[in-house]
């Protein structure tokens, strides 16, 4: 069920377990309207407590005639997070449009769930955190002790550097979810321990997802803690750490991949990158008609036509308005290409050929399939350009025993076949390539760390490169020519004699076949 413009329908998701003690009076804080509102049910899922929490709810439930609450209790411990994954898919199924998470043991005011449903209602934000931490002297005042707000502000502090973000505490119970974000992230793979509290923030980091907090009451009393502090610490910096090498491209988990909205980063600004070295490219060989395979959103088609070049792309994606003169949808791995790429002057294989099944064929039906007699004896100039699988820092994952994909760089996820320095230049020979120059791509660190700091770390990486290209270069750009296809030779070929009609048709039929 779809989220309505004034009245999204709310889920009360209350996580207890061993709270006997506090779950009668938590029910009894909750504000009345919400017992008799119809667009605001309540879900209590005991996550098998030893004790008699779920009797004592249930006799509340009866004593009051409260209809809109629903009890469950776990036949085996989930764990916190395990818990929350239950909650949150019963709230996506049951068409919530937002759940609001809530401890049974009465830590976080229920006096405060109309806050969070009117920040809802009026930001549609897919995030709505209730701090404890904006006001540090509040939270003392509430009982917080000493440590733990030193810990909090540490941790957040660390959490903030790593994800760029600016939120005042991560480390809240008290908290609510749009079901529309809930259903666009893999929550169900995170972690059941306390820290998936950090992993769901992260994932919605990495979604763009839209976040409000508002100030909310500390309360310590006699509720027993089942947080234990240095290794809940432990476990967030871990998975921070973990959540920025994934941004980097030098880690891949389930938890993030593939969530991103947009895939392909805009390098053709980076002082180095193989963007920016095949666009030197084209500026030395000022070809007049170029196609890009594999054009991505076409920001190297954008700087080609703006310095006047005609481009024609190929992708499986439709690139963005405006980049490139013409575009063709297909898949390279099940269709032939559309054009003759012997019909331009320069041909663009910029990050595709890792993508391939089988990068050779395509090679070689590149130029197989081509009947352009005119550029048989002026080829047109092949720019590619692909990932170094024996770069220093692939070579020291293998000795520590580790080989992680990642959503991007040499181990993205999509990459099928890989290179080393010697055999990609044997597998161009092989296909019919003569290799003019192959240049050590430097690691791309302005596009990933920015600002002057990764301005320094490419000066770096460039100075390493140029000392160790097949073990620094974390690309390598080839530039190269295509000897003429088959049936460039064949239309062109002299014929003295033929004596075997078999061949002679063969021939022929290869001489004219579109």
């Amino acid at each position: 069920m779809s989220e309505t413009a004034a009245n999204p329908r709310v889920l009360v998701f209350i996580v207890s377990y061993q709270a006997h003690r506090h779950v009668s009076r938590l029910l009894d804080r909750v504000p009345p309207d919400l017992w008799d509102d119809p667009s605001v049910h309540f879900l209590m899922i005991d996550d098998a407590s030893r004790d008699e929490t779920i009797s004592v709810a249930r006799d509340w439930v009866t004593a009051r005639g409260v209809k809109n609450i629903t009890l469950l209790r776990n036949p085996v411990n989930q764990g916190y997070g395990g818990n929350q994954k239950l909650g949150y898919r019963i709230a996506a199924q049951a068409g919530f449009d937002f759940v609001i998470l809530l401890h049974g043991d009465g830590q976080y005011a229920p006096e405060m769930l109309p806050k969070f449903i009117e920040t809802f209602r009026n930001t549609r934000a897919d995030v709505v955190l209730g701090s404890r931490m904006q006001q540090v002297k509040d939270a003392r005042k509430g009982g917080m002790p000493w440590y733990k707000v030193v810990g909090n502000k540490m941790l957040t502090s660390f959490q903030n550097r790593m994800t760029g973000r600016k939120l005042s505490e991560y480390h809240t119970g008290y908290r609510g979810y749009s079901t529309r974000f809930l259903k666009s992230v893999p929550f169900e793979t995170n972690t059941n321990e306390f820290h998936f509290d950090t992993e769901i923030l992260l994932q919605a980091f990495h979604v763009g997802a839209r976040f409000e907090e508002f100030s909310i009451p500390t309360h310590y009393g006699d509720e027993v803690c089942h947080v234990q502090g240095f290794k809940y610490a432990k476990d967030v910096i871990r998975s921070t750490l973990q959540y920025k090498l994934h941004q980097m491209g030098m880690l891949c988990t389930l938890k993030y991949r593939n969530l991103a909205p947009e895939r392909y980063r805009d390098k053709t600004s980076a002082l180095y990158s193989s963007h920016t070295m095949a666009l030197n490219v084209v500026k030395k060989r000022s070809p007049s008609r170029l196609l890009d395979i594999g054009c991505g959103p076409g920001h190297v088609a954008r700087e080609c036509e703006r310095a006047g070049v005609r481009v024609t792309g190929l992708d499986f994606h439709p690139p963005e308005a405006d980049t490139m003169s013409h575009f063709h949808k297909l898949n390279f791995d099940e269709h032939r290409l559309p054009v003759d790429a012997f019909d331009y002057d320069m041909v663009l294989l910029l990050d595709v050929i890792e993508h391939l099944a089988d990068p050779e064929q395509f090679l070689l039906d590149l130029r197989n399939t081509s009947q352009a007699t005119e550029a048989v004896r002026k080829p047109p100039t092949v720019v590619i350009s692909t990932p170094n699988i024996a770069f220093a820092a692939m070579r020291l994952n293998l000795l520590l025993g580790r080989f992680s994909y990642a959503e991007r760089g040499i181990l993205d996820i999509t990459h099928k076949r890989l290179f080393t320095r010697s055999s990609l230049k044997r597998v161009l020979r092989d296909c019919g390539y003569k290799v003019e120059k192959i240049e050590g791509v430097p690691v791309p660190f302005e596009v990933v760390v920015g600002g002057s700091m990764g301005r320094m770390l490419g000066h770096i990486a460039a100075a390493l490169v140029a000392v160790w290209p097949t073990m620094f270069a974390f690309q390598f750009l080839v530039t190269a020519k295509p000897l003429p296809g088959i049936r460039q030779l064949l239309q062109q070929s002299e014929k003295h004699h033929e004596a075997d009609e078999r061949l002679r048709s063969a021939i022929a039929a290869e001489q004219h076949r579109v």
